[in-house]
């Protein structure tokens, strides 16, 4: 069995730069609809990595896990973990930690900032304490009390923005 190429298609077969162009193009639709896909579903807290149950059992022993959840966004996979107090932790897809979100009255594990950034909102903003905390992009970015804000760049830990 044959295929017979219809007429119209015929002057193109041999023009192989317009079928190159056109795949390249399908391949940049088809990774542009890839990338735009969200996906969000609740999963089972034993599901999370070895690392992401290690940092929980470390620093938030006591707390009650409420929500975890599984995110797919830009081709990478997220998790957060909601408390019963309103705290919640995301952290990327090995299991380091990304961000928390302190609920009211709560404060960030002084642990878990580091020491230059504690020591500088110290000298700055005496009283104050961390509620939330992200690491991304080499910029570490806190909120203090009364929503000032603060990032700083993780590899000198110098100022990098403040926002009051």
């Amino acid at each position: 069995m044959t295929t017979k190429i219809p007429e119209i298609l015929r002057p193109y077969l041999k023009k192989k730069w317009i079928w190159l162009f056109g795949g390249i193009a399908v391949l940049f639709i088809l990774f542009g609809i890839a990338w735009s896909i969200e996906y969000e579903k609740m999963i089972d807290q034993r599901k999370l990595p070895s690392a992401t149950h290690e940092f929980l059992s470390q620093y938030y022993p006591d707390n009650r896990v409420a929500i975890v959840k599984k995110e797919l966004d830009e081709l990478c996979v997220t998790y957060e973990v909601v408390f019963v107090d309103g705290t919640k932790v995301e952290f990327r897809g090995n299991g380091e930690w990304k961000k928390i979100s302190c609920s009211r009255g709560q404060q960030v594990p002084e642990t878990i900032v580091p020491q230059r950034i504690k020591d500088y909102a110290g000298q700055n903003f005496p009283g104050m304490s961390v509620t939330e905390i992200e690491h991304k992009h080499r910029v570490y970015e806190v909120e203090l009390d009364k929503s000032v804000e603060l990032s700083f760049d993780d590899q000198r830990f110098v100022l990098v923005d403040y926002d009051n």
